[in-house]
């Protein structure tokens, strides 16, 4: 296999769903700790809080497993409508979970915003996976590097990873056109749709926590 063969099978290994996300909220964690010239260990306290969030998203999964008597490996392979949905639901238990920690404890608006926007962006990914096989990688490697990018736009370089992943999927023939470049757009218009609304309709003011 060629170096870019080899290069492009494991992209979205190095660029997974999981992966991406939790760089997007760390990346906003420290961002908005590093404004309010808060204490080292208030970043500790916030980062732990998100990795905790981040096991009880397996819940789902190790459910499903135990339910139906199948290991791990067999659960999560595969490009089927039901591993989607195991993603789904682990992605709206940690988004839930960080959603509660960060309001009740006042750690401020970006961390719960883009939790909000995820889910928004989850919602249509599972909703259509039944009948359209619409790239979850293209949808989770856009959601968090736009929403970081609408934030504060020296995060713009961020973009190039969605970008990659559209002809990444293309070219292990994971996905069609339809399905990579419908996955970009549908997740670019909820994106900029919630920023825009959390901003009150001003790109570039701080998202706020009851704009919705």
């Amino acid at each position: 296999m060629s170096a870019v063969g080899t290069a492009m099978e494991l992209y979205p290994y190095l660029f997974h769903p999981s992966v991406v996300i939790g760089a997007g909220v760390l990346v906003l964690v420290r961002y908005e700790w590093a404004r309010q010239d808060a204490e080292t260990s208030a970043l500790v306290r916030r980062i732990g809080a998100f990795i905790g969030a981040g096991i009880l998203s397996l819940l789902p999964t190790l459910a499903y497993a135990l339910v139906t008597g199948q290991g791990l490996f067999e659960v999560t392979k595969g490009n089927v409508w039901q591993v989607d949905a195991l993603v789904a639901g682990g992605i709206f238990v940690a988004a839930g979970t960080t959603w509660l920690l960060w309001t009740h404890f006042e750690w401020g608006a970006l961390v719960p915003m883009y939790m909000q926007a995820l889910v928004l962006v989850t919602v249509p990914y599972i909703a259509l996976s039944p009948f359209w096989n619409v790239s979850g990688h293209v949808v989770m490697a856009l959601m968090p590097t736009l929403y970081v990018t609408l934030v504060d736009w020296r995060f713009w370089p961020s973009l190039t990873i969605p970008v990659v992943m559209v002809t990444n999927r293309l070219y292990l023939e994971a996905h069609t056109w339809e399905q990579t470049i419908g996955a970009l757009l549908l997740t670019a218009v909820i994106v900029l749709s919630a920023f825009r609304i959390q901003t009150g309709g001003t790109i570039g003011s701080e998202p706020r926590i009851d704009a919705f």
